[in-house]
């Protein structure tokens, strides 16, 4: 009689390899058939690949890992993507106000930073996300704060007067203190500010960008350097290595509406010559690496450059022809982009053509523009004219909000 071979006889080494071919959720359904399945698949080595590949999730960069909370486990990976992927969240509204404002967030590991109008906000990241956990500004907020950054040290606030002010946590209260400020560091609204480890960068509606000395020391008052770029600046970011900084303008002028800096010798880098239809008002931008810069804007689209070629190398145009305010990234393939109608936030992978899902922040009130956003591997926050959103994806009884289907829907009926 011919010996019978059983699945669930095979060495170990060998079943790894027959489960590497499964898809992620076959695995899932394979662990429930015996122990022996349930103990190998459960082991991180399986994940190690397929933990590469999703959305979201993958956490590759450690820029991005520096605002994940929490870290996924490798396996835990492919389910929190899946709920990315089809719209399975639990929506919390942390704000909520009468005056319409143009907020912005910045999301760190352990805080959720907001500002709109006067005031500065930041939320500590616990399981208690509301309850006691605010940190905020006490007074000296003479104008309303157009852009900010934080990081460990302090807090750098641009304000609509002009001015740029500076802040550190207290370390008695839940407030955040006055340090100092540079009261005319411009004629015009600071709509854009970024810092390097030597220096602070700020952008103007007066159309100048200017470098500003070391922070901790109050001789900031005269900047290091001026760059006249003669057209409403829009947005700003230094790059990765601190050398370069990409400056996005208005685009009312038949002028070019992005530029790359040099950080070392003050003036504009001819790396990058991009058309001016092609990026005409460039709202926001994000570096994925040292070479790759992603930029948004009234163009409706999202261009990747790559300064190697100092070329545009892809475009994802937004799906309902839209304004693009805001964009983050993880740095890998996943971008998210906020749009000027209906509070609608999109998520991207760079490897696909088409957008992967519609994110809806407030379906109470649909007109506002999504003007700011930030997420990890299992939240997204944006900003509304009158909220601050929470989506969160981690758990495992969501109701799908599968808006792509509806869209995919409309646009074939019209």
């Amino acid at each position: 009689m011919t010996d019978v071979w059983c699945l669930d006889t095979l060495p170990s080494d060998v079943l790894i390899l027959i489960f590497d071919y499964c898809h992620a959720f076959d695995l899932v359904r394979l662990s429930e058939v015996c122990t022996r399945f349930y103990d190998i698949i459960h082991e991180e080595t399986l994940w190690i690949k397929k933990s590469k590949q999703p959305i979201a999730t993958n956490q590759t960069s450690p820029k991005f890992r520096e605002r994940c909370n929490p870290l996924l486990c490798l396996r835990t990976k492919w389910h929190v993507s899946h709920n990315w992927q089809h719209g399975r969240y639990e929506k919390k509204i942390l704000i909520s106000q009468k005056t319409k404002l143009k907020p912005r967030v910045q999301l760190t590991k352990d805080i959720l930073w907001w500002s709109g109008g006067y005031q500065l906000y930041g939320f500590r990241r616990t399981e208690q996300f509301l309850t006691n956990n605010r940190i905020f500004i006490a007074d000296n907020v003479r104008s309303d704060i157009c852009k900010f950054i934080a990081n460990n040290e302090c807090i750098i606030t641009g304000h609509r007067d002009g001015s740029i002010q500076f802040w550190t946590q207290s370390r008695y209260n839940q407030n955040i203190e006055f340090c100092f400020s540079i009261d005319r560091a411009h004629s015009g609204h600071v709509n854009a500010i970024d810092e390097t480890p030597q220096t602070i960068i700020s952008g103007s509606g007066d159309g100048t960008v200017k470098i500003w000395g070391p922070v901790g020391q109050k001789i900031l008052n005269v900047p290091l350097a001026t760059i006249n770029v003669a057209e409403w600046i829009c947005s700003l970011s230094a790059d990765p290595t601190s050398r370069k900084v990409a400056i996005g303008s208005a685009g009312d002028t038949e002028r070019p509406h992005l530029h790359i800096f040099d950080l070392e010798y003050y003036n504009e880098s001819d790396i990058l010559r991009p058309d001016n239809k092609r990026c005409a008002g460039t709202l926001d931008m994000v570096w994925d690496s040292p070479h790759i810069l992603l930029t948004c804007g009234y163009d409706t689209y999202i261009r990747k450059w790559d300064l190697r070629t100092g070329t545009c190398v892809y475009s994802w145009p937004d799906p309902t022809d839209a304004t693009l305010y805001c964009i983050s990234s993880d740095y890998q393939y996943t971008m998210i982009t906020g749009t000027k109608f209906n509070c609608k936030a999109v998520l991207w992978d760079q490897r696909q053509r088409n957008y992967v899902q519609l994110y809806f922040m407030n379906l109470r009130r649909m007109s506002s523009p999504v003007y700011s956003l930030s997420f990890d591997s299992t939240h997204l926050y944006g900003a509304t004219d009158q909220h601050l959103v929470e989506l969160k994806f981690s758990g495992y009884s969501y109701k799908e909000c599968n808006y792509k289907e509806i869209l995919k829907y409309e646009q074939i009926i019209g």
